[in-house]
């Protein structure tokens, strides 16, 4: 009978052992669930660039769009009358170069605000071996990109630069529609705008020192100006020289409106890439006070104030910067789904209506490309 009576025992603590063991892989299988969730709401893929448009109306709404591949974060446009959106969220976290055996990282990201909200998101590259230093060669130059599209290590007198376009480029021009029209997107692509956009140093460039805590209002419309330029150049090139939106033109009144936004930045001590988005707050209230219609920002990591840079920031470091940031916003944006690139392209906004343009830089040494209409 105590045999019989252990026996029950024995039996009953073992159902109630694997009643147990099954809750307890039921709640991990929950738990899994949730954070495979989570991770995917937070992180669709690497943080990549970040870019924004979204319009203004009366009574703003927030609206998400779906994400692709990477993360990205939405470009919001913003217009007098529209709807506020957020951008979407993408990361692409890479490594940037390589200088005196340290890493650094650098990151892009865009705002738009007009019809629909984007953002750019953050872009790093893999390490790229260092170019010894040439000390005694005075037109050396050291390169102090984060996207890892090259540069020539020494300047030249009369050095230009321009955006060419890579076989397969998905925005392309509809001859019928007068519009820029987006296809597919391909990896050959991206990589053959690597091997054929270099950024070229100018000696004047070499030698002209930029306090990025102070920039003067000279060069910010040199800056702005050298931009401007590198956009309006590709939009005429995809459309062979069609009018199908109005150029960008750099103004006082939007190089004072860049100004205020990277003051706010500054104010707010907002590093995007740790607040995971951009100052829409700043960014409505400049906005604003200047009474436009719409606007676009694009902003980008750099490496101009770390100690990446050996002695002074050079026009040609900020140059070289805003060069890589925009190559890599136009030709390399898949994880942002290409909201960056549709920005620059001044798709999305009036394009009978005049596009002022205006970049300024934070003290995080963020570049803020800033589109007014």
């Amino acid at each position: 009978m105590r045999k019989l009576k252990a026996f029950s025992l024995l039996l009953l603590a073992m159902t109630v052992m694997l009643f147990a063991g099954s809750i307890s892989e039921t709640h991990l299988a929950a738990n899994a669930q949730t954070t495979k969730q989570t991770h995917h709401k937070k992180k669709p893929a690497k943080k990549a660039k970040k870019s924004k448009k979204a319009k203004k109306t009366s009574k703003a709404k927030h609206k998400k769009t779906t994400k692709k591949k990477k993360a990205v974060k939405k470009h919001a446009k913003k217009t007098t009358k529209a709807n506020k959106k957020h951008p979407k969220k993408t990361k692409k976290v890479t490594k940037a170069k390589k200088k005196v055996a340290t890493k650094k990282k650098a990151s892009k990201k865009v705002v738009n605000k007009n019809t629909t909200t984007k953002k750019v998101i953050v872009s790093s590259t893999n390490p790229v071996a260092t170019r010894n230093k040439k000390t005694t060669d005075s037109n050396y130059y050291q390169s102090v990109d984060g996207f890892n599209y090259p540069s020539d290590d020494h300047a030249t007198p009369n050095a230009s630069d321009t955006l060419n376009i890579p076989a397969g480029y998905l925005f392309s021009f509809n001859a019928n529609t007068k519009k820029m029209v987006q296809g597919t997107a391909s990896d050959e692509s991206i990589d053959q705008s690597r091997q054929i956009n270099t950024f070229h140093p100018s000696t004047a460039d070499i030698n002209a020192k930029v306090n990025i805590n102070s920039i003067s209002n000279d060069q910010q419309r040199q800056l702005s100006q050298y931009a401007a330029n590198l956009v309006n150049d590709l939009r005429h090139k995809l459309a062979n020289n069609y009018p199908y939106t109005q150029d960008l033109t750099v103004t006082e009144r939007a190089l004072k409106a860049a100004t205020d936004v990277a003051i706010g930045y500054n104010n707010d001590n907002w590093d995007f890439t740790k607040k995971d988005g951009h100052d829409v707050s700043v960014l409505d209230d400049v906005f604003a006070a200047n009474s436009f219609s719409a606007y676009g920002e694009n902003i980008a990591g750099s490496l101009l104030t770390n100690s990446y840079i050996n002695g002074p920031v050079t026009m040609a470091n900020v140059k070289e910067s805003i060069y890589g940031a925009i190559c890599a916003m136009m030709f390399d944006d898949a994880s942002s789904d290409w909201g960056h690139a549709a920005n620059f392209l001044g798709i999305g906004f009036d394009s009978s209506a005049k596009q002022e343009f205006g970049v300024s830089i934070d003290k995080m040494g963020q570049i803020h490309f800033e589109i007014y209409q």
